[in-house]
């Protein structure tokens, strides 16, 4: 009876109680429904409150993505993980697991921290080597940075200082100090304190980019990711509670304890995605996840972040707005 309301209605909500703890969650076939990560807004960093994300989108279903900068005074707050979206990555993190999705809705989860490599004129030899921290993210202070800045970031980077290298099709074509345009077939790299990598750029130099694990190995399946969201820790691996914060390169005190968390699992046959929202410890999540029938399984943001939509309203509503979130589509 339960998958028939489910076909009915491609997203099934609900509110149940499991070890004690209440669960409310919601349930889709992933044949039946379109998987997409989304900013708060129309650039990294933009935030927004989940349910005004859903309807901007039409989103059958919602639940809050992974951590973020929340507490961060400038109005655009830092993604932490990494994030996918059609294809393109629009944030490098390299704390906790990423799921993600490839051209057939095919969902994975797994622990990937990655690295960005550069090339210039096709060489990865000293001097036409480069690398860079991040992409799309608000520098830290003063502190040194390569970062790269996609159009997801909008039309500019806003920053100052530099130097700063605009390069579109692949060719330098800009160098400057002052905020830089991104172009729409391009990006831009940001440099603070590392003049000796800046020198090796100038325009009409081929420049490229490739991110890899960070070990250096085959992306593997996560080269065919469409779509990714980034959250932490892994609660199942093929059905065995994995939960370990430690591993995954947390440190903040209220990823390890008890709180309200959000959480996202898929079934062993990959036909149903399965989000909850509840208040427990990781290796209770982990249990809970197991019995809403999640194969594989993750941890997203908690407390105020904490919200869960579908059907036109809050099952969940979250206490703060957020830059990230997972949608369903029809």
């Amino acid at each position: 009876m339960l998958h028939a309301v489910i076909a009915a209605f491609a997203v099934l909500t609900g509110t149940t109680r499991i070890e004690g703890h209440v669960v409310r969650y919601a349930i889709a076939q992933l044949d039946r429904v379109r998987v997409e990560p989304a900013l708060g807004g129309p650039h990294v960093g933009s935030t927004a409150w989940l349910g005004d994300i859903a309807r901007r989108d039409h989103a059958v279903a919602a639940i809050n993505g992974g951590y973020f900068e929340a507490y961060r005074p400038e109005a655009r707050k830092n993604l932490i993980h990494t994030m996918v979206i059609d294809g393109s990555m629009v944030f490098k993190g390299d704390v906790g697991s990423v799921l993600y999705f490839d051209r057939d809705n095919h969902a994975s989860i797994e622990r990937i921290p990655l690295r960005i490599d550069g090339f210039l004129d096709g060489s990865d030899a000293y001097p036409n080597n480069w690398y860079a921290y991040w992409i799309n993210r608000l520098p830290e202070g003063t502190s040194d940075t390569i970062t790269i800045f996609t159009p997801a970031w909008g039309g500019a980077t806003g920053l100052s200082g530099g130097p700063q290298v605009q390069v579109t099709n692949g060719i330098v074509t800009a160098i400057g100090d002052g905020s830089m345009r991104i172009p729409p077939n391009g990006y831009v790299i940001y440099f603070r304190g590392e003049a000796r990598v800046a020198s090796h750029f100038w325009i009409g130099r081929r420049a490229q980019y490739v991110v890899t694990r960070a070990d250096g190995s085959p992306l593997g399946d996560f080269a065919d990711a469409q779509e990714a969201i980034g959250g932490g820790p892994q609660l199942l691996a093929a059905g065995r509670i994995i939960a370990d914060p430690a591993e995954e390169g947390f440190t903040d005190p209220k990823v390890f304890g008890d709180g309200e968390r959000s959480l996202v699992g898929v079934s062993r046959d990959q036909s149903e995605l399965i989000m909850a929202v509840t208040d427990c410890g990781l290796r209770e999540c982990a249990r809970i996840m197991q019995r809403l029938g999640a194969f594989d399984a993750m941890n997203l943001d908690g407390g105020a972040s904490s919200g869960l939509w579908a059907n036109g309203h809050y099952v969940v509503a979250p206490g703060r707005e957020i830059n990230n979130a997972l949608l369903l589509l029809k």
